[in-house]
């Protein structure tokens, strides 16, 4: 961030008075979120190619269940890689600095929630159809590489449109038929 900080306000970024209004800094914060969702699909569907897994991305995947550290632990080149998902937005529309921080802090947040093992009862994807969480994300975690799809970061969106998540669907479908028959049996 302190390096990009140039490039963001030669993009212009600003940082003086007036502040944004909410109205400007939500719709940048959705526009960021729909950005990087879909280049970090891509990003990382790349990154489980084979070369690259297991010279890259296999030290994120050091961890089979994931834990809310783990969400930052990975290869440098993977870092600068997938980092340019969560920076391109911001890139593009050159957001007041508080846009920024607020956008990074957030987009830290997801991720650490996504990668925390746990389906809280106050996760976003008990509210959003569309947010993929922990639970979404530990099924990629438990995989072997070629063959883990839920590649998304957020939302689950690219994962649907691709197909990369139909094992994942399966398995829920699987828990779903599995309690509705545990509950007729009490």
């Amino acid at each position: 961030m302190i390096f990009s900080y140039p490039v963001f306000s030669y993009m212009g970024m600003r940082s003086s008075l007036p502040l944004p209004s909410w109205k400007i800094v939500l719709t940048q914060i959705i526009f960021y979120f729909i950005l990087e969702d879909f280049v970090f699909y891509w990003g990382h569907r790349v990154l489980h190619t084979k070369w690259l897994y297991k010279h890259v991305h296999s030290v994120h995947h050091e961890y089979a269940t994931p834990f809310g550290l783990t969400s930052e632990y990975a290869h440098p080149a993977e870092i600068l890689f997938l980092g340019f998902a969560t920076i391109v937005g911001p890139a593009i529309t050159g957001p007041h600095l508080i846009t920024l921080w607020l956008w990074m802090v957030v987009r830290v947040l997801e991720t650490v929630e996504a990668h925390c093992g746990y389906h809280f009862p106050w996760s976003l994807s008990n509210f959003l159809p569309l947010y993929g969480g922990a639970d979404f994300h530990d099924y990629h975690h438990r995989l072997l590489y070629t063959k883990s799809g839920n590649y998304s970061s957020t939302f689950t969106y690219m994962d649907w449109i691709f197909g990369t998540d139909k094992g994942y669907r399966k398995l829920k479908e699987l828990k779903r038929v599995g309690a509705e028959e545990d509950n007729k049996e009490m």
